[in-house]
């Protein structure tokens, strides 16, 4: 039988909860399941699986996948759309400087390519060491174990180092590269020691070049 009483209540609860949800999060942006909890102030972690099974039945929030989920927009001509892969990587791998994006991003990025890459590299700590890499979202993103630890002292560094890794990336010719990543080195403030340092953990054979020519771009070496 219908019982009035219990549906207003569970409305009023509904609208509760989705203007206290819409007050600190975005539609169709990505949000950890931690966030949420936060956000409702709920401290049990089988009271917390309860109200966002509930949140999730009156279609208040959407599972994207384990542990994220996301306001769905409230105009109906955009309710069906999820958040963008772009912003579930940057919530997923790169919040806190706990990774990087890596490959034709970084080219990109510092201005030597215009070319857009659909494809995501990621280096981010929290992959095992043992874990070549993994592919996720159809193969879209690659996510693998950096060479050095990321964190907010290692991250330019580490930036600095892939972008060499990478510089066949370039629409620029050799003279530009050289003297674009020089002009980078200065901008980034990056320690000529400290840049050693990292660079020598990527060692073995593979990456000789790589550590020849970061060794020239600190020495103002041109051939």
């Amino acid at each position: 039988m219908f019982n009035l009483s219990v549906f207003y209540a569970s409305t009023k609860v509904t609208n509760m909860e989705n203007n206290r949800l819409r007050e600190h999060l975005q539609e169709r942006m990505p949000v950890f399941k931690e966030e949420i909890q936060d956000i409702m102030e709920i401290n049990n972690e089988n009271s917390l699986n309860q109200a966002l099974s509930f949140l999730v039945s009156f279609n208040i929030l959407k599972r994207f996948e384990n542990g994220i989920y996301y306001l769905p927009s409230e105009d109906h001509r955009f309710a069906h759309l999820q958040p963008s892969l772009k912003d579930v990587v940057y919530k997923k791998y790169l919040d806190n400087d706990n990774g990087i994006m890596t490959g034709a991003y970084l080219l990109y990025k510092y201005k030597f390519t215009t070319q857009v890459s659909s494809y995501y590299e990621i280096l981010f700590n929290n992959v095992s060491s043992k874990t070549r890499s993994k592919k996720e979202y159809e193969g879209k993103v690659s996510v693998s174990h950096p060479k050095v630890p990321i964190n907010k002292e290692s991250i330019h560094y580490i930036e600095f180092i892939e972008l060499v890794k990478y510089l066949h990336f370039s629409d620029l010719n050799d003279e530009e590269n050289y003297a674009q990543l020089k002009e980078l080195l200065i901008k980034m403030k990056l320690e000529e020691k400290k840049l050693v340092s990292y660079v020598n953990h990527y060692n073995g054979r593979r990456y000789s070049r790589l550590r020849v020519y970061i060794s020239k771009i600190i020495n103002n070496e041109t051939s």
